[in-house]
């Protein structure tokens, strides 16, 4: 089965501004055709699921309730668009854990992939930094990038796909599919 691993911050819901953190649902604001796009994939057979680095629950900034409260609230978004979000793994250790899930390590996409039978090789991942795109190389994924600029050509790990949003890049991966079918 074919899954997308998506980031949270930056891909679904607008980044929080730096050193600052999504810290409870008054704050979550969905990026433009977001909604839209898991619908879409969803709609396309893919599986999706969220893997998302929630470093704001190790340095105290985010509640660990106010986390799975958002991201309740962000499947039942997603769902009144029509899409459905299979799972959702999280990283709330801090950099100096050295954990196995802090992307860019690709433990939350190995757990993804065990519990819901995918074959990572069929597998997406959707981020917009270096460390969704590290994840998913590791992992064996194929890898897309949110981005706005070229800065990403710099990066020793190279995404397969390159788009301004999420609804630009779920286009792609459906063609590349179609066209690979």
């Amino acid at each position: 089965m074919s899954g997308i691993f998506l980031d949270r911050d930056g891909v679904l819901i607008r980044k929080a501004p730096e050193g600052e953190y999504i810290a409870d649902w008054s704050m979550v604001e969905f990026l433009p055709g977001a909604l839209e796009a898991t619908a879409y994939l969803s709609n396309a057979g893919y599986k999706l699921i969220i893997v998302t680095n929630q470093r704001g629950v190790a340095l105290g900034k985010t509640k660990e309730f106010e986390l799975l409260e958002i991201h309740r609230r962000i499947r039942s978004a997603v769902a009144n668009c029509g899409g459905h979000i299979a799972g959702i793994y999280y990283c709330p250790h801090d950099l100096s854990d050295r954990c196995r899930c802090r992307k860019p390590r690709a433990g939350m996409l190995f757990q993804g992939a065990a519990d819901y039978g995918l074959n990572l090789a069929q597998c997406w991942i959707i981020g917009d930094a270096a460390t969704d795109i590290g994840a998913g190389k590791s992992a064996g994924c194929k890898t897309a990038l949110v981005t706005d600029s070229q800065d990403y050509l710099c990066w020793a790990e190279q995404p397969d796909l390159a788009g301004n949003s999420l609804a630009t890049l779920a286009e792609q991966i459906t063609t590349a599919s179609i066209v690979a079918k």
